[in-house]
């Protein structure tokens, strides 16, 4: 890792210090670059076939071609830190990503002329259990699709856990309470990372949880505790926030198979598994490269009558949810629904009331409403 002299840490202190002073004096100078940002591209697809939901949502913004070059490593996260040692599927319970999605977006990978993909999370507990399940339950249940994967192209996607494979790590800078976050270094040198997540609510202190807090599974365990407390304690929404500056993910998926309503997150903490073929008769997949927009158009389609709502239609309930609305404002993405070209489904025909958290579903409410 490159060391920073005592002078770039002082200029770059300075330099960063101004910014989030003329955002937190002039909201309006975060607002004025919204004028020449181009409309963020979000693809909807629903299927009643999720490998094809994939391949169609990733069509549909452009292709995975956009990202990924002949010869690029890629690095793949799954949302399956909930993933086995419960006692039931991970799957059908909405807590992790249908296994299709996963395997369809690295074999996209490859065909788009990837040197390696890694799919990887940062786990504490054995790793057959969680890529394989027992007897193909209790598990992700990937392993077996990422076989067939390399028996036909060859060794190139590989299943890792974090925790064994990461030999160092490379700081970034937060404006939380840490100042800088440690990430792995096979996330950090990667040239395109990829965020696959799954549709579902979350418990306090936020109400949903889609491709951006999925990196919250990158961190590591050894430096921020179980399950990453410091990071908790240093101000969670922000410290999602520089996760996602630190590495910039250039596509996000949201798995709409199977989700999860209420409290959010695993079943053992109260939360309920939604179908959606029989709620939607159909699964859904959402795609996008801008995470916020990807992130906000997820939130819109399951918090239909949500209360409250905030008096600019256009933000809607994205704006309360906090990391969202920080990514926004700090120029990470667009939050605005009219500043998203929705792609496939119309939103309105889509959009569900799914049950919201029973602890306070905005925990912090912003001024502006």
């Amino acid at each position: 890792m490159k060391k920073i002299t005592r002078r770039e840490f002082i200029k770059n202190s300075i330099s960063w210090g101004a910014v989030v002073a003329a955002q937190s004096l002039f909201p309006e100078y975060i607002y004025a670059k919204e004028k020449i940002i181009t409309p963020s591209i979000v693809g909807v697809i629903k299927d009643n076939d999720i490998r094809k939901a994939t391949e169609q949502a990733l069509a549909i913004i452009g292709g995975i071609g956009k990202v990924v070059k002949p010869g690029q490593m890629v690095f793949i996260k799954p949302n399956y830190i909930a993933g086995g040692l419960m006692g039931h599927d991970p799957v059908t319970a909405g807590e992790i990503p249908h296994p299709e999605v996963v395997a369809s977006v690295a074999r996209e990978c490859v065909n788009a002329g990837a040197k390696h993909v890694i799919i990887g999370e940062w786990f504490e507990r054995p790793l057959n259990i969680i890529w394989q399940g027992k007897k193909n339950v209790e598990g992700a249940q990937v392993k077996k699709l990422i076989e067939r994967i390399n028996k036909k192209y060859g060794d190139k996607v590989s299943l890792v856990n974090l925790r064994e494979y990461t030999k160092s790590f490379i700081y970034v800078p937060s404006q939380s309470k840490l100042d800088w976050l440690a990430i792995p270094d096979i996330v950090k040198k990667a040239d395109v990372v990829i965020s696959i997540a799954v549709l579902k609510t979350h418990h306090w202190p936020m109400a949903v949880t889609f491709g951006m807090k999925n990196f919250m599974g990158i961190m590591p365990s050894v430096i921020y505790g179980e399950p990453r407390a410091k990071l908790h304690d240093a101000g969670i929404n922000q410290v999602i926030v520089d996760i996602n500056k630190g590495i910039k993910p250039a596509l996000t998926v949201i798995s709409g198979a199977y989700g999860m309503e209420g409290e959010g997150v695993v079943r053992s903490f109260g939360g309920k598994s939604v179908d959606l073929i029989q709620r939607i008769n159909g699964c859904l997949v959402i795609a996008g490269y801008d995470p916020v927009a990807t992130d906000a158009t997820a939130t819109r389609l399951i918090t239909k009558g949500w209360m409250p709502q905030p008096k600019d239609n256009d933000l809607g309930v994205p704006w309360y949810i906090k990391h969202l609305r920080l990514a926004h404002q700090q120029g990470l993405g667009q939050l605005r629904q009219s500043r998203i070209e929705l792609r496939g489904e119309k939103l309105s025909d889509l959009a569900m009331s799914w049950q919201m958290p029973m602890n306070n579903a905005y925990p912090e409410l912003p001024n502006y409403v």
